[in-house]
């Protein structure tokens, strides 16, 4: 238990050695991937982050990561400046387990995630492996995002499909 403790109070040192990231209490970092969180960064109250061993996140100037987020990194995941995550949103971008068909295909297990500038993800929002958010996109409360969303899009439902067009959000 010791151990893991070091390990975490160093982790916590490393990211707020970047000047100007914000962690806020109760924040949880584990792994032995890369965390680069960049000026401007928040990770909010709570937020539980896993990055796997190869893995990377990468949370850009002024990207906010929500409370009681959840986010599995096994291949990669960014957040680009000004995206917004609300509370208890997962982000995952793998299955954790491998499936091979009886045909010899196999799934895919991991893939990266990559969402863009500006985008807000509503509270309780499912973000699954291999999906890019476009700028300035919408993601709706309760969402399974599972596909791609277009740059400007709302998109709500499980799975989440678009329901219209974004001119702005604050």
């Amino acid at each position: 238990m010791r151990v893991l403790k070091k390990i975490m109070n160093r982790l916590r040192a490393s990211a707020r050695g970047h000047h100007g990231v914000k962690l806020q209490p109760g924040v949880k970092m584990a792994g032995r991937g890369t965390y680069d969180l960049r000026p401007g960064a928040i990770i909010r109250r709570r937020a539980r982050i896993h990055v796997g061993s190869g893995a990377r996140l990468t949370v850009m100037p002024g990207a906010a990561v929500g409370a009681r987020n959840t986010i599995n990194v096994e291949t990669g995941v960014t957040l680009h400046e000004g995206a917004e995550l609300s509370w208890d949103v997962e982000i995952m971008d793998t299955d954790f387990h491998d499936i091979e068909f009886e045909d010899g295909r196999r799934h895919v297990r991991s893939a990266p995630i990559s969402i863009g500038r500006h985008v807000l993800i509503g509270a309780r929002a499912i973000i699954l492996k291999g999906v890019t958010i476009g700028d300035g996109a919408i993601v709706a409360a309760g969402a399974v995002v599972t596909r791609d969303v277009a740059p400007g899009a709302i998109v709500a439902g499980n799975p989440a499909r678009p329901v219209g067009r974004a001119t702005s959000w604050r």
